[in-house]
């Protein structure tokens, strides 16, 4: 929106605009904000020192080193539409008090690095990426969380017991039309209000999870805005959610039986103008970079997901019978491959992929990252997916037989069997200190912490089964 200070400050100035907010992702992926006023103070701090925090408390700093500051980033800002006086909102990213260098364990960053590597290498000057959003839409959540006690209870926009006779059948939604489509409205405020910011949804509709399931789609966009739009959606779509009196989450498996919620990522990378994905005489359209790109990603797939699945719920989507990836392999057109090649978009314009393992667990930044320096890996090595036992597949697995199925590689079941592979195969994204020894020590470390309680803490289903032995 702004190329320097001087115009942001011009425009805040012109347009009355009375609070500046100052957004910033957690080491997990978490937007944090601090508001500050919009006068000659704070314009004046955001050219020298910045706005202080304590970093520590977002995992970005250890204890003794928490001091760290925030500044705009000029060409992020947007009017927040949802403050109730006017706010000009920026991101930012954790920057070091003196060297002005971003934090080693900021994740925005590491998007930014990934990018620099690929086109030092030569490889491409522009990643685009375009994120598919799943989600839900529940009338209400409420949690019972006490020691004496848990459990949670989903209420649906519509059940069977009060549908109107509007009711979805489970994994009947994909499409649904109005007035079954109860979460229509929803969408398109959510929509319209992304548009205005930036963010232009390709389309969205409702899908295969008939309590509630939708998706939005977006536009290829470069690798770091794309990071940004992915916050975005999410902030919005909550706010939006929040004025309705609706829920919604981007969790990967609310609620059991029911389909899972991906972030299937489409992607592709251009050099001097030219898509390098794109080969007419190559494997349904593809060049031998795209072909090695792909090896990169799935043959390094399993370390991989413990950054683009790093969460326990994230394995109870991976699951056979949802369309969710289970086994490492690439394929035209099938849904059910980790990488699917969409066979409509074959022009050179259009040429691309979709790895269909990520979920919104994810921070974003390092979903795209994490993506591209797998791919890397697979370009500079000229990995062969074909020699790795990494397809093409042009069947539906899920009519092998157990043992045919056992010819592939599986992707892991748990969050503690990606952490093991990340632990022993962290080299891909240690190429260049895109991503550092001390991050991936880290991310291991909180992850690890978060498995565990999984496997301390009785669950409901649990008490049930085993209640009267």
């Amino acid at each position: 929106m702004f190329r320097n200070r001087l115009e942001a400050e011009q425009f805040a100035k012109k347009e009355h605009v009375k609070w500046i907010d100052i957004k910033f992702s957690d080491f997990e992926g978490n937007w944090r904000h601090v508001t500050v006023p919009s006068d000659d103070h704070a314009w004046n701090l955001f050219d020298k020192s910045g706005i202080g925090f304590d970093a520590s408390s977002v995992k970005l700093q250890p204890l003794e080193k928490a001091d760290m500051v925030l500044k705009p980033i000029w060409d992020t800002a947007f009017l927040d539409p949802f403050f109730p006086s006017k706010t000009l909102s920026f991101i930012s990213e954790a920057r070091d008090i003196v060297t002005d260098e971003p934090s080693p364990l900021d994740s925005r960053n590491k998007a930014r690095l990934a990018l620099e590597l690929a086109k030092e290498l030569g490889i491409c000057d522009k990643a685009m990426f375009a994120p598919e959003y799943e989600f839900y839409v529940f009338k209400n959540i409420s949690f019972i969380r006490r020691e004496m006690g848990m459990g949670y209870t989903v209420t649906p926009l519509t059940d069977d017991e009060n549908s109107n006779g509007l009711y979805i059948q489970p994994h009947h939604g994909y499409h649904a039309l109005p007035p079954f489509d109860r979460h229509l409205e929803y969408r398109i405020r959510t929509a319209e209000i992304l548009g205005e910011l930036g963010i232009p949804i390709h389309y969205h509709h409702h899908e295969v999870g008939g309590s509630g399931q939708g998706e939005f789609e977006v536009s290829l966009t470069p690798i770091v805005k794309a990071g940004d739009h992915a916050m975005m959606v999410k902030y919005v779509s909550r706010q939006v959610a929040a004025q309705m009196g609706v829920s919604v989450t981007f969790m990967p498996k609310p609620i059991n039986k029911h389909p899972g919620s991906g972030l299937h990522c489409h992607q592709n990378l251009w050099l001097n103008g030219k898509n390098v994905f794109y080969d007419k005489d190559g494997y349904c359209g593809l060049s031998k970079d795209a072909i090695h790109y792909i090896a990169g990603i799935l043959d390094n797939g399993n370390a991989l997901l413990a950054i683009t699945n790093p969460s326990q719920n994230s394995y109870r989507r991976l699951v056979p019978g949802y369309e969710a990836p289970t086994k490492a392999f690439f394929s035209p057109g099938n849904r059910s491959a980790a990488i699917r090649i969409p066979t409509y978009a074959n022009s050179p314009e259009e040429q691309r992929i979709e790895f269909r393992s990520p979920d919104a667990t994810a921070n974003p930044y390092l979903l795209l990252a994490g993506q591209l320096m797998a791919g890397i890996d697979g370009i500079v090595q000229k990995k062969d997916p074909t020699a790795l036992g990494l397809g093409p597949v042009e069947e539906n697995i899920f009519n092998w037989s157990e043992d045919r199925l056992k010819t592939l590689k599986s992707l892991p079941t748990s969050l503690d069997e990606a952490l093991d592979a990340l632990d022993a195969n962290p080299d891909f994204l240690l190429r260049n200190d895109v991503f550092s020894k001390e991050f991936i020590e880290k991310w291991i470390k909180i992850k690890r912490e978060e498995a565990l309680i999984f496997r301390q803490v009785p669950h409901p289903f649990e008490i049930e089964m085993y209640y009267g032995v």
